[in-house]
């Protein structure tokens, strides 16, 4: 861990949260994860000791509490840590408006999808258990995906959940992603065919609905460029 040994509480919150991959396991903390597969699920590329090394850290400073349990060890945050939720939804909104879209090397189908259905509101959601079948062109298999809505939330799998199909998606990760991140409207990306519907004219337009945007997707953008000096500190 890095030491700054500095009185300034920037820098000892920086020598807690400031190391790779801490403010993305808060992140999943802050989802609800709880187990070591749910919170590494969210931070694909990150090594098992990694994340177990970062655990213990967070612990030892008193974000994160180890809960008791008779089976895989479950996490939470604490007081402390949940307090980092304006901290993390604000590092968000300043991505969304300061950093460039996202790099086709930097998009996973997995990662991709998880966030969209974190973001998906269940209340707008079909009553009955049904599925949206995506298929991605550019990416190596799997490229068939399903996402499963219903009351209760959505989730994504690799396999045909044998559910009602309402419709068929055919895109890029790129194009997906550039309207679930606000890159780009529906209407720009089934106009340009970057993203295809197969389904009803009813079916098409509830799909919409119920994908909707990232919640940061509404931030302006001001990349590209530096910093401004207004911006500055």
């Amino acid at each position: 861990m890095t030491v700054y040994r500095q009185h300034c509480p920037v820098a000892t919150a920086a020598e807690v949260l400031g190391q790779s991959w801490t403010l993305l396991i808060v992140r999943e903390l802050l989802h609800g994860s709880s187990r070591t597969g749910e919170i590494a699920e969210g931070v694909p590329g990150m090594s098992s000791a990694l994340l177990a090394r970062r655990l213990k850290q967070l612990a030892d400073a008193g974000v994160v509490t180890r809960l008791a349990s008779t089976g895989e060890v479950r996490y939470a945050l604490t007081p402390a840590g949940r307090e980092l939720a304006p901290v993390v939804e604000h590092l968000g909104y300043w991505g969304r408006r300061w950093m460039p879209p996202p790099g086709s090397g930097n998009l996973k189908p997995r990662l991709l999808l998880l966030d969209i259905c974190r973001g998906i509101d269940p209340a707008r959601l079909p009553r009955e258990r049904v599925a949206l079948h995506l298929r991605f062109s550019e990416v190596p298999p799997p490229r068939w995906w399903w996402l499963v809505l219903s009351p209760e939330g959505a989730s994504s799998t690799e396999s045909d959940p044998r559910l009602p199909t309402v419709a068929r998606i055919d895109c890029t990760v790129s194009a997906l992603a550039g309207v679930w991140l606000g890159h780009r409207t529906w209407r720009e990306a089934l106009a340009e065919r970057a993203i295809r519907f197969d389904g009803t004219r009813e079916a098409v337009r509830n799909a919409i609905g119920w994908l909707g945007r990232n919640r940061f997707a509404d931030q302006p953008n001001s990349f590209p460029g530096k910093l401004s000096d207004e911006a500055t500190v």
